[in-house]
């Protein structure tokens, strides 16, 4: 019999404690892989994506949510050298057949919206067709599905808080790789035009035309409406991001925190199970002990067995939690943040790493008794 063999004959020595240990270590890791996620989200809304490093946004300096940048103040950032494209923004709560849940609309300047999300894709035709057409909306591929619309329908879209209801003709539908395709957009004029607070401003999008161009541009913007009426502050989007996720708190610390707990509560469990089996093997450990096994062999047969219960369990946790990610996706996060968290190549590997820590771990000390033990003492073992 190999050693791969006895491993598995070992951890089907008793099955039904293999099961619920394995399954109790995934639901363990499925919150900690939804807590380690979570955690590199709000540290990188973004994920790292270095076109945000080109994306700005303006705000008024004395209090960016509750007043708006004028509208004057549009062509003016859109002739500093170093712009690609700018365009005003607000939240639109887009609601659709009398929903409850509002999807996250953005009516934006038609060119500027494929500037700033550039990486979405979307037919030529259907381009042309969106941006030629006043009242023309472009729509993402999830959102599209769920509804079943198609090109050329009318969809009549309405917002409590703006006090207004838009209707629009589906011109265009966009795809991302692995992005969030739950979005809409629809032109600014358009809906300028039937807003209560016609031309009071917002805040601005601005889109660099290079990374380089973006330091030096936030500094012009700024000192061009310094002693403005309304004097603005110009941020990159991922520094905005960081800085309203602050504002709720100590979410981080607290993450970590439970992140803590879950690690622990995965290692009593794992511990407890392997401490069971090594002792109830004390017996057999001694008899293949006698027939020329080495220490370092039976640790390595121990381990083994413990890393496969560990490492399944992380992983039946992870693709939990990946498919529970794919459900919640589209979601914004106070309208406008999309709530789009992939299961990264870091939280994959501090995932792994934690489940083969814990493994060792909870191993080691016992193994470590049962095979210092004198063979002599340990055939004698009655468990």
């Amino acid at each position: 019999m190999t050693r791969p063999q006895l491993v598995v004959k070992n951890l089907f020595r008793n099955p039904r404690r293999t099961f619920l240990t394995t399954a109790s270590v995934a639901a363990f890791f499925f919150l900690f892989t939804i807590l380690s996620a979570t955690y590199n989200f709000i540290s990188s809304p973004s994920g790292g994506d270095p076109r945000t490093a080109r994306l700005l946004i303006v705000t008024s300096r004395v209090s960016p949510s509750q007043i708006p940048v004028p509208m004057s103040y549009w062509q003016r950032i859109a002739k500093i050298p170093g712009v690609e494209g700018v365009t005003p923004f607000v939240t639109f709560d887009a609601h659709y057949g009398g929903a409850d849940a509002f999807m996250a609309a953005y009516p934006t300047e038609p060119e500027a919206f494929f500037k700033i999300f550039s990486d979405i894709r979307v037919p030529d035709e259907q381009r042309r067709a969106y941006i030629n057409e006043k009242t023309a909306l472009l729509a993402g591929r999830k959102v599209v599905q769920e509804h079943g619309w198609k090109i050329g329908d009318h969809i009549s879209l309405s917002s409590p808080a703006h006090k207004v209801t838009m209707e629009l003709v589906l011109r265009a539908i966009y795809t991302v790789e692995g992005g969030d395709e739950s979005i809409l957009a629809f032109h600014w004029d358009y809906f300028n035009d039937l807003w209560p607070n016609k031309d009071k401003g917002a805040v601005f999008w601005v889109v660099a035309k290079t990374i380089e161009d973006a330091p030096r541009v936030m500094k012009e913007i700024d000192a061009m409406f310094r002693n403005a009426d309304v004097e603005t502050m110009t941020q990159t989007m991922m520094q905005f991001s960081l800085d309203f996720i602050a504002g709720l708190g100590k979410v981080k610390l607290i993450l970590l925190g439970v992140s803590g707990a879950v690690v622990f509560a995965v290692l009593l469990i794992v511990a407890n199970t392997m401490a069971m089996s090594i002792r109830e093997r004390t017996l057999e450990l001694a008899v293949l002990r006698a027939l020329g096994f080495r220490s370092p062999q039976l640790l390595g047969l121990l381990t083994a067995e413990s890393v496969v219960i560990s490492l399944t369990g992380a992983g039946a946790g992870c693709l939990t939690t990946w498919l529970l990610f794919k459900l919640i996706a589209g979601y914004h996060l106070a309208g406008w943040i999309p709530i789009f968290i992939p299961i990264s190549f870091e939280t994959a590997g501090t995932v792994i790493g934690v489940a083969i820590s814990i493994s060792l771990l909870s191993t080691l000390v016992p193994a470590l008794r049962a095979t210092r033990v004198s063979i002599a003492q340990a055939l004698r073992f009655v468990g």
